[in-house]
């Protein structure tokens, strides 16, 4: 549920974007997920924050000051040891939860849900969901075995398209 990711139910202007740090398969540094948040949680129809309006958006939300350069280094990893005043206020700007910074289940929940966030983006993802709300109970449930078993049908051609091919 979105309102443990970014403290609230509505999405209320801003928007996630994919990348590769979606899925969680092994450990990151910091740096690397602080990273991840600059690429992936911004107001929609632009790019990811830059540095200084990350800086300047800690100071107006939190009281927390630091430079755009400081944002740099910890998002690069040049600086290794954050102030825990600096990570918590980084937290707060980008609506996560403190530990997502130190805890691999939590990064890989919150990682989830922002992927989920960016498949609802998905116009045709979204307007299929709307038309699926018009159907009748039992007509949804006939659409959800037909995606469960295209699903299936992908999973099973592109392990399929793995093997090598007899010679």
């Amino acid at each position: 549920m979105l309102c443990q990711v970014f403290g609230t139910a509505t999405l209320s202007g801003v928007t996630f974007h994919g990348c590769r740090w979606c899925v969680v398969s092994e450990e990151r540094s910091f740096a690397e997920r602080l990273a991840h948040l600059i690429a992936t949680v911004h107001p929609p129809d632009r790019k990811p924050y830059s540095y200084r309006e990350i800086a300047h958006g800690v100071a107006e939300q939190t009281g927390v000051t630091m430079s755009a350069t400081h944002v740099q280094q910890l998002a690069v990893g040049a600086r290794k040891d954050p102030k825990r005043s600096h990570i918590q206020a980084l937290a707060q700007f980008f609506g996560v939860p403190v530990t997502y910074f130190f805890d691999d289940d939590v990064a890989g929940q919150v990682d989830r849900q922002v992927e989920d966030v960016v498949a609802w983006r998905d116009s045709e993802a979204r307007n299929l969901a709307q038309r699926a709300m018009r159907l009748s109970p039992r007509d949804r449930e006939t659409v959800t075995a037909l995606l469960d078993q295209l699903g299936s049908y992908d999973d099973t051609r592109r392990r399929a398209g793995r093997r090598r091919k007899p010679e």
